[in-house]
């Protein structure tokens, strides 16, 4: 007998976490006629997307760094130094060709230039002047002299003392022209600090019966690397069922009726990451491993 099944009236996983808890989900087990007429297989199963969001702090030392002390009174960075954090998490389902998650954001693509980029210095440094060549120390002097005239100037022009032309609109550009300037100069003592986010999927298939799984692992010094590593922190998945595998107002059939479709229902369940003994995060989801197998009538077989 031929079977058509309406996909619209066996759906799977057609809405995300937040109506979990009070919408049935479920799909067909075992072979079909889908309603284009062609036999199809269902082996209804789930994974859990984890995209774990993390910053990168990276401090970048500035060419003048040793004299920083010495000429501005301040001890500057002399050592580079990247330090990776887990900031947030979020989770998501995934099953088959139905996509619940959403993709993972490209990565940023950034030029190169000789005139520097926030993570790197110019190529000619931004204080010298002159094609005449002087020592290390006396080009830092000079970088400190000038972080000095910069105030200097900013505060004759708010106060008046210079600039009597620069007024409204062209005083606050010449005010941030000379703030951006500062900051340049700044760096070249106290060094670049550079926060970048990204995203780090990691796909958690589900395993009927196991309720806990090894995600990953948090390094500060090199990110999120292999669950199976020595570094690092454990970023755990917890899975807890909530037992409430259940059909909502479709009625179950009889297993031996000519019209009884075997469908799996997935278990709106509760997954909670964690980061050792702290919850990051927590969401219901539909899981069909931990959900049960049910008849259904399909009304549409002919």
């Amino acid at each position: 007998m031929k079977r058509i099944i309406s996909l619209m009236s066996l759906a799977v996983l057609a809405c995300g976490a937040a109506t979990a808890q009070n919408t049935p989900y479920k799909a067909v087990v075992g072979t079909y006629i889908d309603a284009s007429g062609a036999l199809a297989v269902s082996d209804p199963s789930t994974s859990v997307a984890v995209d774990l969001i993390v910053e990168k702090e990276q401090t970048v030392v500035g060419p003048y760094a040793r004299y920083a002390q010495k000429f501005l009174n301040m001890r500057g960075s002399l050592v580079d130094k990247t330090v990776y954090s887990l900031k947030g998490v979020k989770l998501a389902v995934t099953g088959g060709e139905d996509v619940i998650a959403d993709a993972v954001p490209a990565a940023e693509v950034t030029e190169t230039s000789y005139m520097g980029s926030a993570s790197e210095f110019a190529k000619v440094l931004p204080d010298r002047m002159s094609a005449t060549a002087v020592s290390e120390e006396e080009a830092a002097a000079n970088a400190a002299q000038a972080i000095f005239s910069i105030r200097k100037h900013r505060m004759d022009l708010i106060t008046g003392e210079a600039g009597e032309n620069v007024f409204g609109a062209g005083l606050k550009d010449a005010l941030a022209a000379l703030d951006a300037a500062e900051q340049e100069y700044l760096e070249l003592f106290f060094g670049k600090r550079v926060v970048t986010t990204s995203v780090e999927r990691v796909v958690v298939p589900m395993v009927e019966g196991v309720q806990s799984y090894a995600v990953a692992r948090i390094s500060s010094s090199a990110g999120v690397i292999a669950a199976d590593a020595k570094d690092g922190d454990a970023v755990t998945l917890e899975v807890a069922p909530s037992g409430r595998a259940r059909l909502s107002s479709i009625v179950e059939a009889d297993p031996k009726s000519k019209t009884a479709v075997k469908v799996r229902v997935a278990d709106p369940s509760t997954c909670t990451v964690k980061v050792g003994d702290k919850v990051l995060t927590s969401a219901v989801l539909p899981l069909f491993e931990m959900g049960r197998t049910a008849y259904i009538n399909d009304t549409s077989i002919r």
